[in-house]
């Protein structure tokens, strides 16, 4: 089985320690669950952005929100495509973010991420080909193992997953990284690799308001961010400074989101909403669905105050209705 070695470092725990305070006073904010969707909504547009730029993609932030809006645009149809099935496999992962990882849910998330980008027989498959990973002169610094032994080593890596008693951003960042050591896909691997890292943090209890601005913290430095990985192979098992590294976004991800929540930046555009609206989405906030009947019973107004606090929500996105007729209920939107 894979076998990984992390030093518990004084910085690493004083890192830990500052992600825990952080996270338990985000929770603790007195914030509008407006704002709160707002803010979720706009560092999940940020991480997709982020994570698709570290390879190479250029929409910008403005353009990846209009895509998540389902807006057309005038750009290069491979950018918008890489873009839209980001959008699609972080939707897929905040959909089963409570799930447990498994090697069929990974697979399933490369499948929406390289969709019409591959051949079929691709998509969602383990590479049949040797891969190489070279620097920006095109130079080979890194061989992957070669086809026959990706399985055996996905298989062992979540093996290690399952038994492993880790600190949750431990977990997390060493999965990210074998993941990328071990390259399994012809491509899509760098996204795949941070969606899923995103995705273990939540299975844990991490809340996506908290850890979305990650991808950002790679983004800002992408050298580095490619440095530490080849280093982290260096080091022949020690995973210490790229969890290190790893942590250190988190806190910077946190950080940033506290700032936002205090100085109130980040406000809903083009609706103003009115204290029982705010009630609505509180409610919804702490159930996945909700019927109209349900709604009105809770909040003591008939369906047609209900269709009337709940249309704009619906109209300008933070809200999402599914269903027909009587059958129909809401939830929050997640992107």
């Amino acid at each position: 089985m894979f076998k990984a070695e992390c030093r518990i470092t004084p910085y690493l725990l004083r890192l830990f320690e500052g992600i825990a305070t952080a996270g338990a006073l985000v929770r603790s904010s007195r914030v509008q669950a407006s704002v709160k969707v707002s803010l979720q909504r706009d560092a999940f547009a940020r991480s997709v952005h982020s994570s698709t730029w570290i390879e190479g993609n250029l929409l910008s932030l403005a353009q990846v929100r209009a895509v998540a809006d389902g807006k057309d645009l005038l750009v290069e149809e491979k950018q918008k495509t890489e873009v839209a099935n980001c959008l699609e496999a972080m939707r897929l992962v905040l959909k089963n973010k409570n799930k447990p990882v498994t090697e069929k849910g990974l697979l399933d998330v490369h499948a929406r991420m390289i969709k019409g980008l591959l051949a079929s027989e691709r998509i969602g498959k383990y590479r049949r080909i040797q891969n190489y990973i070279v620097d920006a002169r095109n130079k080979v610094i890194f061989t992957p193992p070669p086809p026959g032994k990706v399985p055996g080593r996905m298989k062992s890596l979540f093996a290690w997953l399952k038994e492993e008693d880790l600190h949750p951003i431990i977990r997390a960042a060493i999965f990210h990284h074998e993941f990328l050591t071990i390259h399994p896909f012809v491509d899509g691997n760098g996204r795949v690799a941070r969606a899923v890292g995103q995705w273990l943090l939540w299975e844990k209890g991490l809340d996506p308001l908290c850890s979305l601005g990650l991808d950002d913290f790679f983004a800002q430095d992408r050298p580095r961010y490619y440095d530490l990985i080849q280093q982290t192979r260096d080091m022949d098992g020690d995973f210490t400074h790229w969890v290190e590294y790893v942590a250190e976004g988190l806190a910077r991800a946190l950080e940033e989101v506290q700032d936002r929540i205090k100085e109130g930046s980040l406000r809903l555009q083009g609706i103003s909403l009115t204290p029982k609206q705010e009630e609505l989405l509180g409610m919804l906030e702490k159930k996945s669905a909700v019927g109209a009947a349900e709604i009105g019973k809770v909040m003591k107004v008939n369906r047609a105050r209900v269709n009337q606090l709940i249309s704009p929500l619906v109209r300008f996105g933070i809200v999402t209705r599914e269903g027909a007729a009587r059958a129909v209920r809401y939830r929050l939107s997640e992107k």
